[in-house]
């Protein structure tokens, strides 16, 4: 799986500058589209748009596009996945073609959640043998390119070609993105506090002494009843 960078550069080659921007984390568009190729096979082939989208960030973000990708999440017979390995694929970025009249099967990702219907021992049903297939994400990662895109960027793909006789299909078709930003990092990520009514924050310190390191020779005390537990000044958390 695709991991990003925690830091990458905006390059503007235009005045030859460029900005750090720290990672967010993923934000994959993917968008559904049932397609019904009918019953009859070898029927006259399907075009279609499978993705439509405009990408929205903040004035301080972007989105960094990595690679498009395709899913057939509906089980199909191997000699249907043979045909419509061959349909054709083509993926644009403000009208410029990233992929161009590519094979799918280049772009095709197995789902998370990989079904294969079989049939029983005593079946001789051919018919009855239906597959979901696709490769891992780490594989369709070799067509990568890995660029940022403006705020409104309008991302079309297509499908080409697509083969008929496998009823409805849902194809879904989507793009890796992650989103970056030049903001701080803001919040109470930086180790473990406690919070009181205005939210500000304390750092939680523990009693204990520490378990790792050079040995020390135990110590004993006189029992003495507690009298009350305490995580923070104004934490509002306590214990008696």
């Amino acid at each position: 799986m695709f991991r990003p960078p925690e830091y990458a550069a905006l390059i503007n080659p235009i005045a030859c500058n460029a900005f750090a921007m720290r990672c967010e984390g993923r934000n994959d568009l993917e968008q559904t589209l049932v397609v019904d190729t009918g019953l009859t096979l070898d029927g006259t082939p399907i075009n279609a748009v499978v993705l439509d989208a405009t990408t929205q960030s903040q004035v301080c973000d972007a989105k960094l596009f990595v690679c498009p990708f395709i899913k057939l999440l509906t089980p199909v017979s191997p000699d249907y996945a043979g045909r419509f390995f061959l349909a054709r694929f083509t993926f644009s970025i403000d009208g410029e073609k990233v992929v161009n009249d590519s094979a799918v099967e280049m772009h095709l990702v197995c789902p998370a959640c990989q079904i294969a219907v079989q049939p029983s021992p005593d079946s001789s049903d051919a018919t009855l043998v239906r597959l979901l297939l696709g490769q891992s994400e780490d594989e369709v990662l070799g067509c990568c390119q890995m660029f940022f895109l403006p705020n409104g960027t309008r991302i079309v793909a297509t499908l080409s070609g697509i083969p008929t006789g496998a009823g409805a299909i849902r194809i879904n078709t989507g793009a890796i993105l992650a989103n970056y930003t030049t903001k701080a990092r803001q919040g109470c990520l930086f180790g473990v506090g406690a919070l009181d009514a205005q939210q500000q924050a304390y750092p939680v310190t523990y009693p204990c002494p520490s378990t790792f390191g050079a040995a020390q020779a135990p110590t004993t005390s006189p029992a003495v009843a507690p009298t009350g537990v305490s995580f923070g000044p104004a934490s509002g958390v306590s214990g008696s």
